[in-house]
């Protein structure tokens, strides 16, 4: 499926969706945008956040593989997808006993510190354990 990618109320990107098995791989693309930029879900006046873009090859990207479990919180039909800026509409939502992300600095460098639930650990990243927890650090 082949969902499209909002920024500034043009299409600039596309979000592709298929199934492997038990799972859902979740391929986006779209134009560099600069920042840390999420990339969200919505449909049904719902919405849900697949997770951070990155940079490569002058576009942002993002690659996912999630169980059904995983994206029980994603809206159901997925209309477009889109940046915080939309999101920011909707009352923050935060789930019980989910890690937030941070801002470290590391080696003098400014860097985003998520919470390492992935499977993966994404081309530039390095994992780091921070109060106990795992996070993935992605220079800013």
């Amino acid at each position: 499926m082949r969902i499209p990618i909002l920024i500034d109320g043009k299409e600039r990107g596309v979000l592709e969706t298929r199934r492997e098995g038990a799972y859902t791989l979740f391929e986006a693309r779209c134009a560099y945008v600069p920042g840390v930029r999420r990339l969200w879900l919505f449909g049904g006046g719902g919405r849900g956040c697949l997770g951070v873009m990155q940079p490569a090859e002058g576009e942002l990207r993002l690659q996912r593989k999630l169980s059904r479990a995983d994206t029980r919180g994603f809206p159901d039909p997925i209309e477009y997808a889109g940046f915080a800026e939309r999101a920011r509409s909707a009352p923050a939502q935060r789930e019980e006993g989910k890690d937030a992300a941070l801002i470290v600095t590391e080696e003098g460098e400014r860097c985003l510190a998520l919470p390492c639930a992935l499977r993966e650990i994404p081309p530039g990243a390095r994992v780091r354990e921070i109060g106990g927890k795992s996070y993935l650090l992605f220079r800013c």
